[in-house]
Parts: structure tokens; C-alpha cells; sequence
């Protein structure tokens, strides 16, 4: 607020029996009140641009409930329904109901070989070198080998174990040390099947190669023994053979994942079931009633309204949009929505699929809230979940609930240049209101100091005249008190 510090007024009214240090003070304060009401404005504008963000909120996360029941897949979900040993399954939405037979021969495993006996993990294996290195070369089926550079302190066991192992080869290498103090290097391939079979070459130390090469084709290079042999998985669906290198397969079934986990203990396999899913849309449905309520809620609480006695100011606890056309708008264009009848199937109004209106106010006083009957939804979704994917998705362009309402909802959420919605402009009205105000204040803290300018020189020039007054009456009556001694 616009002020004059107390050390530039101190000396009104010095010599004169005026207290205009006071009435100056009291000028002031007057003149600050106009800066006051501004600053209320200020404050009730301020709130409400809070309050239009938090509506553009509850109004953005329904929208994306919605959204979620315009998508086909959250209609079509399917889930494995049975129970199953020699192989566990996951689906998707581009899964078929029905029953499968699946029949696991064997899984698929990963090579692992065992080296010969050492006597120490820390003694150097590799021969000489003439630059004190040599390559040691590691192939898996028809990828580009690893080669890893040794040099002469990484040649014993333990070197050539953190080297593989540091190299990214997809091999895996180990220590194992026998109860006779004798180690032996063990390799794992990371990947099952016969792919990840393994080739080892030493390039430039021919000790080293008689000590770790190996090739399962040459019967000179057969340092390492296989611990477990490799496999691919072998298996039929609906009695038609498939072969992959991976437990896991994906490709098989169409939507249907299987992880396969040991041979069928029967040769006529298991029945893979797959059935439609209810879950994803009940928690679909579940989020947009959940969505629309939250949204119900935060418009009770900025449009709050506490009644007062009659001439008692409003209470400040009202809500910040009390009374807005805005609110207003949006809330009765969502509910007029909900409460339109969605096409001529099966189900074409919201009370049929278990979702009504209460007609009481919550605790929060938000109304028009939504209750949800699951176990009608649920009969739904069982008996004709096409027919509900209808009522929400419609066309997919100007019918369904959720299709129209997200569009509706992106509309009025629109914050593009030229297509601004009703949120948007709003607060774009609001914040041009709040600049106003801010030049308003600045403009009237200008004049208020302009204002006790003026007064603080009329209060000088009127202390300066008082005292030359007093000055002068007291000059003329020593005079006149010397003119009556002397006669």
C-alpha cells in the first residue's frame, strides 16, 4: 500500500498546537482502504482461477474413463479360466473363446558344459604370446560370435570366468570347486533351445585352446563335457506339432501366450480354456462412475454455499465458482448425457446395465451422483457383452455414451488457439480481470501517493504560516509591553 514513512511527517505541526502528524496518518489510512477493496478482488479472482483448475482436472480424469470404454478392447478382454500343470497361459483381446488341447512333449532347455579339472583358479593357463594376448572367441548359432581379448593375468580360471562373463556373450560362466580342491569352469547358454549351442575358440595361444576349445563337431576340440544338452520345446495344439527353441511362445495361438513348464504327464494333454474376461470392463465402468463422482464432488466444493442470518456479510467459507454459469453448464450437459436413451438395442439407458442416479446429496453435498450394481453389470457383461460394448462405443463417432461424452468432454477441455472451450475461456475471462486489477492498483497506489503529497505540503505550508503567525504575534506584543514601560 502506498505509504510515507513516519520520520518525513514527524515535523508537522511542530510550534503549532495542531496535531497533523495524526490527521495525516488518519488521511492516510483512508486512502489505503481503496487499495483494500482492489486487493479483495484480487484475492476472490485469484481463488477462482484455483477453483476452474481444479473443475479442468476432476473434468480431464473423467475423460479418461471414458475414453477407456471407447476402446473395442475393453469389451473384447478374455482371461485363461482353467487350470493347468504342464503350462500356464496368458491372453489378450485378440484372443478366441473357446476350448484347446495342448500336449507338451518336452520344454526346452539350455546347454550347459562342464571343463576338465584344475588345480588352481588362479594359475595362468595360456601359453606365450608375443604380444601377451589372445582371443577367445565364443559362437551360438548363426549370430556373430563374441570375441573377448585375454590378456596373459586373465588366463587363469577365475580371469576367463569375469571375462565371459563381462564380455555381454549371452553365456553365463561359473566356478565350480569339488571337495578335492579341483575346479572346473561351467557355461550356461542364457537361451534354451539349440540355438544357443556353443562354439569355443582361442586364436593365438594353442595352450590355451588345448586347455578350453571346443566343438561338438570335431572330435579334436572336445575340452568340455555336456552337463545338460540342449533342446527346443516340442508340443501340439489341437494335435498340430510346433517346435520353439523358447518355454515361452507367443506365436502359436493367437492371443494366447503359454509358458511352458515340464512334459504333459499324459499323452492326451490338457484343455487350455479360454473364456471372455468381465474384469477389464467392470474396472472400466468402475473408473467412469468413480470419475464422474469425484467430478460431482469438486463441483460441490467450489459452488459451496453457507447460509447467513439476513444483513450478515456471505460467509467466507462459500465456495469460489458460488453461483457460476460455467459450473452450471458443465454440470447439467454431463447429466443431460448420462440420462440419454443410447440407441434401440438391448440396453439403451444407464439403469440397465446397474448405473443410477441417487437423488440424495452425499456427505461431501455433492449431487447427481452415480451408484453402480455390479452384479446387474456383471449379468450383463455375461449374457451380451456386445450389447453393452454398443451402449458405450455406438459408432464410434456420434453415438455411445462414452463416445459422445469424451467428445464432449475434449470440447470443453480444448485449450487450442481459436477452439478454446468453456473452461478455457473461463479463465482466460478471469485472468483478464486479474491483469486489470493489478494495473488498477498500481495506477491507484499512484494517485494515493500523489494524494498524500499534496497533503503532506499543505500540512508543511500550513505549520510554516502558523508558525510565522505565532512568531509574529509574539514579536508585536513585546513590543507593545516595551512601548507600555517606557511611557
Amino acid at each position: 500500500m502506498a505509504s510515507t514513512s513516519s520520520g518525513s511527517i514527524s515535523s508537522l505541526g511542530v510550534g503549532t498546537t495542531l496535531d497533523l502528524d495524526t490527521l495525516y496518518t488518519s488521511l492516510e489510512t483512508a486512502e489505503n482502504t481503496k487499495l483494500t477493496a482492489i486487493t479483495e478482488q484480487q484475492t476472490s479472482y485469484t481463488a477462482k482461477l484455483t477453483a476452474y483448475s481444479s473443475l479442468a482436472s476432476a473434468m480431464s480424469s473423467l475423460q479418461t474413463a471414458m475414453t477407456a470404454l471407447t476402446k473395442t478392447a475393453t469389451f473384447t478382454a478374455t482371461a485363461v479360466t482353467s487350470t493347468n500343470t504342464a503350462f500356464t497361459a496368458t491372453t489378450d483381446a485378440t484372443a478366441s473363446t473357446g476350448d484347446f488341447n495342448v500336449t507338451v512333449e518336452q520344454i526346452a532347455k539350455a546347454q550347459s558344459l562342464l571343463s576338465g579339472t584344475f588345480s588352481s583358479t588362479t594359475t595362468k593357463l595360456g601359453g606365450t604370446t608375443t604380444d601377451g594376448t589372445r582371443t577367445l572367441s565364443i559362437s551360438q548359432g548363426s549370430g556373430d560370435p563374441i570375441t573377448i581379448t585375454l590378456k596373459d593375468s586373465q588366463t587363469t580360471l577365475s580371469g576367463i570366468a569375469s571375462a565371459i562373463n563381462a564380455s555381454g556373450a549371452n553365456v553365463s560362466a561359473s566356478i565350480i570347486t569339488a571337495s578335492s580342491g579341483e575346479s572346473h569352469l561351467l557355461l550356461t547358454s542364457k537361451t534354451t533351445g539349440t540355438d544357443g549351442d556353443m562354439t569355443l575358440t582361442v586364436t593365438g595361444d594353442d595352450t590355451l585352446q588345448g586347455l578350453i576349445g571346443y566343438d561338438s563337431t570335431s572330435t579334436d576340440t572336445q575340452n568340455f563335457t555336456v552337463q545338460t544338452a540342449s533342446q527346443n520345446a516340442k508340443f501340439s495344439i489341437n494335435g498340430v506339432s510346433m517346435e520353439r527353441s523358447s518355454n515361452t511362445v507367443s506365436d502359436a495361438l493367437t492371443g494366447v501366450t503359454l509358458n511352458l513348464k515340464a512334459a504333459s504327464s499324459s499323452t492326451s494333454g490338457e484343455t487350455l480354456t479360454v473364456g471372455a474376461s468381465t474384469d477389464t470392463t467392470l474396472a472400466a465402468v468402475k473408473a467412469f462412475v468413480t470419475a464422474y463422482n469425484s467430478l460431482q464432488t469438486t463441483i460441490a466444493n467450489v459452488t459451496a454455499y453457507t447460509a447467513v442470518d439476513a444483513g450478515d456479510d456471505q460467509s467466507s467459507s462459500n465456495g469460489a465458482l458460488l453461483g457460476d454459469n460455467t459450473v452450471r453448464t458443465v454440470q447439467t450437459r454431463l447429466a443431460s448425457m448420462l440420462s440419454s436413451v443410447q440407441g434401440s438395442g438391448t440396453y439403451s439407458i444407464l439403469s440397465q446395465l446397474g448405473i443410477t442416479t441417487n437423488t440424495t446429496k452425499t456427505s461431501a453435498g455433492a449431487v447427481g451422483t452415480l451408484s453402480l450394481d455390479e452384479d446387474k453389470l456383471k449379468t450383463a457383461l455375461t449374457t451380451n457383452p456386445q450389447a453393452v460394448s454398443e451402449f458405450f462405443i455406438g459408432d464410434g463417432e456420434t453415438t455411445g455414451l462414452a463416445t459422445t461424452m469424451s467428445s464432449k468432454l475434449t470440447d470443453m477441455l480444448s485449450t487450442t488457439a481459436g477452439k478454446e472451450g468453456i473452461i478455457q475461456n473461463a479463465k482466460d475471462g478471469v485472468q483478464s480481470t486479474i491483469d486489470d486489477l493489478a494495473d488498477r492498483y498500481e495506477k491507484m497506489e499512484a494517485t494515493i501517493e500523489a494524494t498524500m503529497a499534496r497533503y503532506k505540503t499543505q500540512f508543511t505550508n500550513l505549520s510554516t504560516l502558523i508558525n510565522s503567525l505565532n512568531n509574529t504575534s509574539s514579536y508585536l506584543t513585546q513590543q507593545f509591553s516595551t512601548d507600555s514601560s517606557s511611557s
